[in-house]
């Protein structure tokens, strides 16, 4: 009988690459037990169980990847205007275009309803909203 041969597992914090499956899957120890290895994808996600004969180094390629998900993005800009939108106009008369401009208030303001996001999903609203002439009008060449 030919004597057992495994795999030492990789450390704890090491990047692998796991070829056990159909595709090959990055990601970082964050544990071992005998026979298994606990690995998370780069940045964060679901923890999966390998086995340490399917890890493998990562290739250059993948260490790119592995670095482009793990590196923080630092002064986020959430508003290209950096909030200086103009508030939205209502259409007289107009009871949505009045309720959007409310929300959108209520977005723009501070404390835990801030949320730029929102605010311009009003403003879009009260755009495309139907009315009689239209708010937006698109010209033809």
């Amino acid at each position: 009988m030919p004597p057992h041969h495994t795999t030492p597992a990789p450390t704890a914090g090491a990047y692998v690459a796991d070829i056990g499956g159909p595709v090959t899957r990055l990601g970082q120890v964050s544990r071992t037990r005998v026979g298994a290895v606990y690995v998370r994808p780069p940045g964060g996600g679901a923890e999966w169980v390998a086995s340490p004969e399917n890890l493998r180094a990562p290739t250059e390629g993948e260490w790119v990847t592995i670095r482009i998900l793990t590196t923080p993005v630092r002064d986020l800009v959430l508003s290209a205007d950096h909030e200086l939108r103009p508030r939205p106009v209502p259409v007289p008369d107009c009871t949505p275009c009045a309720y959007l401009v409310q929300w959108f208030d209520r977005y723009m303001g501070t404390g835990p309803q801030h949320d730029e996001s929102a605010a311009v999903d009003c403003v879009v609203e009260i755009r495309n909203h139907p009315h009689d002439p239209p708010k937006m009008r698109i010209t033809r060449p």
